[in-house]
């Protein structure tokens, strides 16, 4: 396989991972339509407040960059939490295993963490068979979207 790498985004990266995101979460879009939710959609200014005030990876596949992945730190009673949101890769570079390797390197990176979450949608059974073989299990919190589209949410204890 190819070198993956993660490479923290700056203030003047905002126009790229805005792109990456809009052509990575469109199909998701046009599968389930969830207007005013939908990744695709964010603004440039949005990604650079996200780029500001967590760290916001670009995914790089040498030295293309094909994605990205979002990682929040959230501390509660001693314990600490890393969220993942969003992960993306766009479709091209889909089914490579790009996604998997991106996982390995933040297990590795965030050693730190007692847990992990994200949210993903649950029709989108390729999404959360991904999130299941990295160890991920459905919490139980379901936020209903729309009549095509349910967000759950997962977690993985360190």
């Amino acid at each position: 396989m190819n070198s993956i790498r993660l490479v923290k985004a700056n203030a003047e990266d905002a126009s790229l991972v805005q792109r990456l995101q809009r052509e990575a979460f469109m199909p998701l879009y046009e599968r389930y339509h969830d207007d005013g939710t939908s990744p695709a959609f964010e603004t440039v200014s949005g990604v650079a407040e996200k780029i500001a005030y967590s760290d916001f990876l670009i995914i790089y596949l040498d030295d293309t960059p094909v994605g990205g992945v979002r990682v929040r730190r959230f501390e509660n009673d001693g314990e600490v939490a890393r969220n993942i949101s969003p992960l993306f890769v766009i479709p091209q570079y889909w089914d490579k295993g790009i996604g998997s390797e991106v996982m390995k390197v933040l297990f590795d990176t965030y050693f730190d963490a007692d847990k992990w979450t994200l949210a993903t949608i649950e029709e989108d059974v390729r999404n959360c068979h991904f999130y299941e073989k990295h160890g991920f299990i459905p919490t139980g919190t379901r936020s209903v979207i729309n009549e095509r589209m349910t967000i759950i949410g997962y977690e993985k204890r360190c």
